[in-house]
């Protein structure tokens, strides 16, 4: 069994989605001083790694706390753009997609990677998440809507079925192309938020 983590790291000063609450964690307990390290830390729960729900864009949506534990677990299958077609291929379980762009290469370039000129989610692979019945919905994009849209479609069209979008995935690469594995993106317990950072993970059976 291998865990691959597919969540970027958080950090003090981080770059985030430009419309987005700025990352602050600074220290106010120390070891010497206080027998204990703690911190503090603020940022918006759309921040690096992190899922939507309904809540984000649909008034009166479900929030985190209306899904259970097992909506954020699922059984999932990578695709790139080559590759959309083959989910059709599947007999078996899959409750969840994952969409690999390589748009993540371009993380340490915050202007790039959250400008206009990302890679569009085909319309295509969106209307088969839905087809096939996915609960999960992940990309290494930073939104699944292209930059400043307003009307948002492809996250009406996910979360308007209840379909969890994972954002800002990382390490996609080191995932099997159109192979099952288990995919894990577990939310802070968040009551009636919109979305959350979360650790997520991919488990290969080998």
């Amino acid at each position: 069994m291998r865990i691959i983590d597919l969540s970027y790291p958080i950090f003090d000063g981080m770059h985030t989605y430009p419309s987005d609450p700025t990352v602050s964690i600074v220290k106010k307990k120390d070891i010497e001083q206080h027998r204990s390290l703690l911190h503090e830390f603020t940022m918006g729960t759309h921040t690096g790694t992190h899922l939507d729900v309904p809540g984000h864009i649909i008034k009166d949506g479900k929030k985190i706390n209306d899904f259970p534990l097992s909506s954020f677990y699922c059984r999932a299958v990578k695709v790139d753009k080559k590759s959309i077609n083959h989910l059709l291929d599947f007999e078996g379980m899959i409750n969840g997609i994952i969409f690999e762009t390589g748009w993540n290469y371009n993380i340490n370039e915050p202007e790039k990677y959250y400008g206009p000129n990302r890679p569009i989610i085909p319309r295509h692979l969106i209307d088969l998440v839905k087809v096939i019945g996915a609960k999960i919905f992940g990309c290494d994009l930073p939104s699944v809507d292209a930059s400043g849209i307003k009307d948002k479609p492809v996250h009406h069209a996910l979360l308007g079925n209840d379909i969890i979008i994972y954002e800002s995935l990382t390490n996609l690469n080191k995932l099997p192309l159109v192979k099952p594995f288990d995919f894990f993106g577990f939310p802070l317990s968040f009551q009636n938020l919109d979305g959350s950072p979360v650790r997520a993970v991919g488990m290969l059976e080998s």
